[in-house]
This record gives structure tokens, C-alpha cells and sequence, in this order.
């Protein structure tokens, strides 16, 4: 009886834990990530040099899991199905360690993502008048050109404000990546809400990758009191997470 139990216990905790496990995950910190981006023969300079800022990015994402997953995104940096390299399954990209998850990340995303709206918020201090932070770069580099370029075009006609749920917000579905429309990824998020996620992350991680010179700091960045609130709860990656070109599926 008791084994039923269990067993019956065990299926219920697998039904609900989508998040796929195997003997190779790891737990990495945000400055195992920024290590391994500037160790990466497939990242650009972009990347290695803000490679502590997608540290941070990487423990919103993914919580410093490799085997982290929602069925769409896969890793630590939350790699798409649709971006991973052709004949690879999620598991065997899953089943791969940090240094070679990322390789593949910045070979089929990452390069690609620092041009467009990336590079207007790295080259702009400020977007309708509101100051762009590391979170809100690396937001946009994770939701992928046409999502941050919709954002930023929002922010511009809106004083600075980015679009919502429930104010011009446009989710991330199939439809809304193939006509142009998304400029909120699968969760809702934008590159200011998502960017707050991610730069308390980057806050959290400063001391350590300051240390490796590679933090990119802009207006904003760091916490100026005690008081400032950092996210601990942040919502699942969504299928909007990193695109770059199609729509995902």
C-alpha cells in the first residue's frame, strides 16, 4: 500500500514539475554564465563584453539551471525550440554542459539579437525619456528584434512608457511574431517589466562579476538605497522569450 503511495506521490510531483532533469544539469551562478560568454570562441564583442549583464539575464531565466525547460525554452539562457541547431532535440541540447550551451545560444541567437533594437538602447541613454538599464538591454535581447522594436517604438510615442496588458499590450503568439504585431513576449512581459526582473539579478550578481570586468552599466543600474526591491518570483520564461526569426513553435 505504502508503495502505491509513493509511487502515485511520485507521478503527481512529475505531472507538475515540467522542468526536465538529467544526471548532467547544473546549477551555475551568474558569473559561471558571464565566464563562459567571454570564453565563448562563438560570441561576438557585444556579447562578451555585457556578459555580465546576460549572467543576470540568465538567472531570471532559468535560475542557473542548464536543464531548465517549459516545453518551448530550453537552458540556461532559455534557447527556443525553433532556434535550436538543426537535428538537435531539446534533451541532447539539455544534456549539454554550460560552456557548449552557451557556444550554441550565442552562435544561433546571440549575435544576431545585438543588432536592431538592442543596439538603439545600448547607443540611447534614455528611450521617451525613461533611462535604459542593463535589465531593460538584456530583456530585449531575449525577447528577440521585433518585440524590442516595438517596445522601444511604444516608449517613444508614449513618454517613456512601455506597453502592458492592459495598455497597448500585444502578446506573443504565433500570429502576433508573423504579422509583426507582438510587443509583449509570451508572458505578458515587457523590456521594462522583464528588465526589472533581470536587473535585480545583475544588482545581485554585481560584486562578483564587477570583478571580471565585464558589467556594462548604464543610468539606473544599481540599487542607490537599502530599500530597493529585487525580484524573487519571476514569472517562467514564455515562448516569446528569445526569437529570431519565425514564429515559434
Amino acid at each position: 500500500m505504502l508503495r502505491s503511495v509513493l509511487a502515485a506521490s511520485a507521478a503527481i510531483a512529475l505531472f507538475v514539475q515540467p522542468t526536465i532533469a538529467f544526471a548532467a544539469c547544473q546549477v551555475v551562478s551568474a558569473s559561471d554564465v558571464s565566464n563562459a560568454i567571454r570564453n565563448s570562441s562563438t560570441a561576438n564583442g557585444t556579447l562578451q563584453n555585457a556578459s555580465c549583464d546576460f549572467g543576470g539575464a540568465a538567472m531570471a531565466e532559468s535560475g542557473g539551471n542548464t536543464c531548465a525547460s517549459n516545453g518551448n525554452n530550453f537552458g540556461v539562457l532559455q534557447l527556443t525550440r525553433s532556434n535550436l541547431p538543426a537535428g538537435m532535440t531539446p534533451q541532447q541540447y539539455l544534456n549539454l554542459p554550460l560552456q557548449q550551451q552557451v557556444d550554441i545560444w550565442a552562435q544561433q541567437v546571440g549575435n544576431s539579437n545585438t543588432s536592431g533594437g538592442y543596439g538603439s538602447l545600448v547607443n540611447n541613454a534614455s528611450i521617451g525619456g525613461t533611462p535604459v538599464t542593463a535589465g531593460m538591454k538584456a530583456a530585449c535581447f531575449q525577447f528577440g528584434p521585433l518585440i524590442c522594436k516595438k517596445d522601444i517604438e511604444f516608449m517613444q510615442a508614449n513618454n517613456g512608457q512601455c506597453p502592458s496588458a492592459g495598455n497597448g499590450g500585444v502578446r506573443a503568439t504565433g500570429a502576433t511574431l508573423r504579422n509583426g504585431t507582438a510587443n509583449l513576449d509570451g508572458n505578458n512581459q515587457s523590456i521594462c517589466s522583464w528588465g526589472g526582473a533581470i536587473q535585480g539579478k545583475i544588482n545581485q550578481a554585481a560584486a562578483t562579476c564587477k570583478s571580471g570586468g565585464s558589467c556594462m552599466v548604464g543610468p539606473g543600474d544599481l540599487p542607490t538605497n537599502t530599500t530597493t526591491q529585487v525580484a524573487s518570483n519571476t514569472p517562467v520564461p514564455g515562448a516569446g522569450d528569445i526569437v529570431v526569426n519565425g514564429p515559434i513553435g
